[in-house]
């Protein structure tokens, strides 16, 4: 089979290189076409990597290159070597794909920016990363990819970096992001003493081998519990679980393409990649997957429920990434790897496309995000209505689109596992249950207020580019409204097909995804089991009485500007996030804050500084003083001398008495 890593990889570098070095002074039109071609190109080459993938038998389907030696010491070696498996080539079908169309997106969206080259050249090496990342075979170039994704979100997400609201967002997100860094680089020498220097996924993983090492084998329970938990460390970090969630909501200072690329199809679905490639890890070490399912099943309800009372169009589909990211963990650590990385899948589709078209309704508006502030857009917006639809009925997975088959097949798994693991389970998928009448509700919230009754904003301005004004009669606050372009539309309308029929990837009864991952992710769900089934219409009841709740308040379009008053402490608590953040305001920032101003000022000012500072003067008080005794008069030294001798002669009468 062929391998076509090292070019998929070349190919976005490419771009970053020309649009960073010449972009400046390229036309936008050429611009265009070098960001979104080269991520194109690197499209066609995971497809056609598939393609001979799939000619192969499946036991055959690993190809491991090695590019060239990075690092030889003794017998150390550590190989710059691509893989490509089954996983891997899913996620580069993702990244790649979903990320060219949020290419092309950006070419309506971002028209009229003075950083236009600036913004595609770190898109392209944002893909860059993010495939070096998936395509890695060790955990050390793994390590690699993940800082440099760090890095490309950080640059990406304070893009607009003159907004001191953006600068501030992009130090968070990285800072929180470093402590998943740490927790991966803990893993790393763990892994290195337990496997005896050596980090190549074979040896570890035992992929492409056909002698692999049960981790058991090698370390202690004790070693490997501690690797899979710094290893989900690292995960929680990037997919942003708990507690380390809270830079994504802040996120969404950054473009709307890069919430769309990075916060929902890539980059933060890196942690459930990265759980099911070491998936043999966390099953030798059983308590670490009790920890995922925890972490991931309070991540998924606390987040939802964040979501149902925030007003921003962005954060609400923030909080909606963190609550179905808790689903695809919750599905791994249910012994579900391919079924984490099949909503993973859909969920690029639909997430995508939610914040495609949340960017679409606040370039129509001018820039507005509050969505108390909108209104009676459906008719104005007809396309970017229908498709938001579509986004949320797969989103809420609501039979037949893609998320209703991906999602419920994880709490299948969640509900099978329960049978067998305890009360433990069986509460987790409550948990799940619970959280999808929430997401029925939030999403379809998001829909009704934004889209029906009247129109509650400011009236629109001038339009700003990438489409045109949508015209009308005189006094209409809407006569202003920017239609989108086909710039913004082609993408979205492709992603709003692949959120219908995306869910063909594996049905019950065929399994198609499944049965291709199973070598790289493997499953222990039975989708043709009658609990499969149960969960199925449980899943779908409870989405659904979450849309007719979400109806029977905002079904009229109406602000959800009187919530507090109605529900009152409640809300007020769920729109502080649950006191989460003013937590670690008040047990965190604030400490280290007032510990940075002690020192600087006690410490660095009043006793360093200072210190040095008064040495400083004394040693120019004494030089001063000895200056004062050279006066170039030859008396004035005779006097000198008379009065030594004087003082000399005087201390011998007196010391021979």
């Amino acid at each position: 089979m062929l391998n076509l890593t090292p070019f998929i990889l070349l190919a976005p570098l490419v771009g970053f290189v020309a649009l960073g070095l010449f972009g400046r002074a390229l036309p936008r039109a050429v611009i265009a076409v070098i960001g979104c071609g080269v991520v194109l190109i690197g499209f066609a080459l995971a497809v056609a990597d598939l393609i001979s993938m799939l000619g192969v038998a499946p036991a055959q389907r690993v190809s491991d290159v090695t590019l060239w030696t990075w690092i030889t010491a003794g017998t150390f070696h550590v190989p710059f070597g691509l893989l490509s498996d089954p996983l891997s080539a899913v996620m580069l079908l993702v990244v790649t794909g979903v990320g060219f169309l949020i290419h092309v997106y950006s070419i309506g969206y971002m028209e009229g920016d003075p950083g236009f080259w600036r913004f595609f050249a770190f898109l392209n090496f944002f893909v860059f990363a993010m495939t070096l990342l998936v395509a890695a075979d060790n955990f050390l170039f793994l390590l690699v990819g993940w800082a440099g994704v760090g890095l490309a979100s950080f640059l990406l997400i304070g893009f607009w970096y003159t907004r001191a609201s953006a600068a501030a967002a992009a130090r968070k997100a990285f800072v929180v992001n470093v402590i998943g860094d740490f927790g991966l680089l803990i893993a790393i020498f763990l892994l290195f003493g337990a496997y005896h220097g050596a980090l190549d996924y074979r040896t570890v993983l035992g992929i492409g081998s056909a002698q692999a090492v049960a981790p058991t084998s090698v370390a202690p329970g004790g070693v490997l519990l501690a690797i899979a938990l710094t290893l989900f460390v690292a995960a929680a970090a990037k997919s942003a679980q708990l507690p380390l969630h809270v830079w994504l909501p802040d996120a969404m200072e950054g473009p709307t393409p890069v919430s769309a690329l990075i916060h929902a199809a890539t980059m933060v679905t890196a942690g459930v990649y990265l759980v099911a490639r070491a998936h043999s890890l966390f099953t030798a070490a059983p308590t670490s997957l009790v920890v995922v399912a925890v972490v991931a099943g309070a991540t998924a309800f606390f987040a939802a429920t964040i979501a149902c009372v925030q007003n921003d169009i962005k954060r609400i589909l923030a909080y909606s990434t963190m609550s179905q990211l808790g689903y695809m963990f919750m599905g791994e650590a249910a012994g579900g790897f391919s079924s984490g990385i099949f909503h993973l899948v859909t969920h690029a589709f639909f997430k995508a496309l939610l914040f495609m078209c949340a960017g679409a309704v606040i370039h129509a508006l001018g820039g507005e995000q509050d969505i108390r502030k909108m209104g009676g857009l459906r008719e104005r917006l007809a396309g970017t209505f229908w498709l938001f639809v579509v986004s949320g009925l797969a989103l809420a997975a609501i039979f037949p689109f893609a998320g209703f088959w991906s999602k419920d097949a994880i709490l299948g798994a969640i509900l099978q596992r329960a049978t067998t693991g305890g009360a433990g389970w069986y509460a987790l998928y409550a948990v799940g249950l619970l959280t999808a009448g929430l997401t029925g509700f939030y999403i379809f919230r998001l829909i009704f207020v934004t889209f029906f009754g009247a129109y509650r904003g400011a009236p629109v301005a001038a339009a700003h580019g990438g489409g045109h004004a949508a015209g009308g009669r005189a006094g209409d606050p809407l006569a202003g409204l920017h239609l989108p372009g086909l710039a913004l539309m082609a993408p979205m309308w492709v992603l709003g097909a692949l959120s219908l029929v995306g869910g063909a990837l594996d049905l019950p009864g065929s399994q198609l995804l499944s049965d291709f991952l199973a070598p790289a992710a493997p499953s222990a769900i039975e989708l043709t089991s009658a609990l499969f089934w149960v969960s199925l219409a449980a899943g779908l009841i409870c989405a659904l009485v979450g849309i007719a709740i979400a109806w029977s308040r905002y079904g009229q379009g109406q602000a959800p500007a009187g919530d507090e008053a109605r529900v009152g402490a409640l809300v007020v608590f769920l729109r502080r996030r649950w006191f989460v953040d003013d937590l670690y305001e008040g047990a965190i920032v604030r400490p280290i804050l007032a510990l940075s101003r002690g020192l600087r000022f006690g410490v660095e000012d009043d006793t360093l500084e200072a210190g040095s500072r008064g040495l400083g003067d004394a040693v120019g008080s004494l030089s001063a003083g000895l200056r004062g005794l050279q006066t170039g008069f030859l008396r004035n030294y005779t006097l000198t001398l008379f009065l030594g001798a004087v003082v000399i002669l005087v201390y011998f009468i007196a010391v021979s008495q």
